[in-house]
């Protein structure tokens, strides 16, 4: 069975229809959720791109791989699932917003170029209709600031200077401005982006052999968590500085012709980390020891608890907060000063009335044995300039 993984950037659950968002159109996503299985609760295991996509090839949580920071070295034993589906046979191709940060370091991914169109996808699978591959495309088509391509660099920076200037001046107007770019965003995708990745499958009579998994590496706030407006600095705090839901919780769909069955609804808590194992079941590929769990049970009906969730918030590369969720709770640490956040999610679902002192000891049991398993390490000065100027570059700092 051929496999693709299609990422959506900084997409938030709640403007998808098959979530139940409302006044826009995602068909095509919707159609997609309807013939295969949609999750409920997928919570990603990092809010920004970097450790979240790499957690979701490797199966393991960031404060495991690492990979805190775009020039991160992932160790040469970590196995991903391009390596384990490359070892097997399956031509790899992956398609992202800019060939310089995502996957650079990492070969076997045969990063080919660029997903703000699709003419290269296209033309890659045109070539390999007759023998198995993973085609690998994260989209930025979703993330801020929305309505200019990443290769424009000139506008894209002014665009993004322009929502951020919008936050901080707390104006309505211009906060309306930006949700509705983003809504058309989300439209694009899906209607367009998505939509043409469906069709060309189908035109090369390989929908029904392949397997579909799109998703988002985490979601998008627009400075609702700052009282003070003018806090908010760059993107990093629209998504990266905190692990409220708004943030963590992401859209998952998972389509297998004859392997899952249509309208499939999984309403237990899932993980980011969760989707390497799956995806190399459906291929009928040996699973790898990492910290996932393959979800085709939760979709047969033969498993049904919540699988406890662990994330990972980094500053400038290095591990600043980490959270435990288990429903109905999520405990948040924050590693260098102690202090803790914890949230009933069933009954304050906004997560606006922390209650530290009521969570479960187990949760705090958790967090704190995972912190111990951390992978850390310091960084000098040279690497912190370094990290700070490639955030910069990209509108995070």
């Amino acid at each position: 069975m051929n496999v693709v993984v299609y990422v959506s950037d900084a997409l938030r659950v709640d403007h998808l229809g098959c979530f139940g968002a409302r006044f826009l159109n995602t068909r095509t996503l919707d159609e997609l959720a309807a013939s295969g299985a949609r999750f409920d609760q997928a919570i990603s295991a990092a809010p920004w791109t970097a450790p979240s996509m790499t957690s979701l090839v490797t199966g393991l949580y960031p404060h495991h791989h690492a990979y805190l920071h775009w020039d991160a070295a992932l160790a040469p034993t970590t196995e991903t699932l391009f390596r384990a589906l490359g070892a097997h046979g399956y031509d790899v191709g992956t398609f992202v917003f800019d060939t310089a940060y995502l996957f650079k370091n990492l070969p076997e991914a045969n990063v080919l170029g660029t997903s703000e169109t699709l003419d290269g996808v296209v033309a890659w699978l045109r070539e390999r209709r007759d023998r198995p591959f993973l085609l690998f495309l994260h989209s930025w088509a979703t993330h801020m600031p929305y309505t200019v391509l990443h290769s424009e660099r000139t506008d894209w920076r002014a665009a993004k200077e322009e929502v951020i200037s919008g936050i901080q001046a707390d104006s309505a107007s211009a906060l309306e401005a930006t949700r509705e770019a983003y809504r058309q965003a989300v439209e694009r995708q899906s209607e367009v982006l998505v939509a043409s990745l469906l069709e060309e499958l189908d035109r090369l009579g390989l929908l029904e052999s392949t397997a579909l998994a799109f998703l988002s590496d985490h979601g998008e706030s627009w400075g609702e968590r700052f009282a003070a407006k003018d806090e908010v600095q760059g993107v990093y705090h629209m998504h990266g500085a905190t692990l409220y839901d708004e943030i963590v919780r992401v859209p998952l769909l998972l389509s297998a012709p004859g392997r899952i069955e249509p309208g499939a609804v999984v309403a237990s808590q899932v993980r980011s980390v969760d989707l390497m194992p799956t995806l190399l079941e459906l291929a009928g590929v040996p699973g790898r020891e990492n910290d996932g769990a393959s979800l085709l049970p939760l979709v047969g009906g033969g498993e049904q608890d919540d699988r406890l969730a662990v994330i990972a918030g980094t500053d400038r590369g290095a591990l600043s907060k980490l959270a435990v969720r288990m429903p109905p709770w999520k405990l948040i640490l924050d590693v260098e000063s102690g202090e803790e956040e914890a949230y009933r999610i069933d009954l304050d679902p906004r997560e606006r009335e922390s209650r530290p002192e009521e969570a479960p000891a187990e949760l705090r049991e958790t967090v704190f044995r995972e912190l111990g398993s951390a992978q850390r390490s310091e960084l000098t000065e040279e690497e912190e300039a370094i990290v700070a100027q490639r955030l910069a570059d990209l509108g995070y700092l």
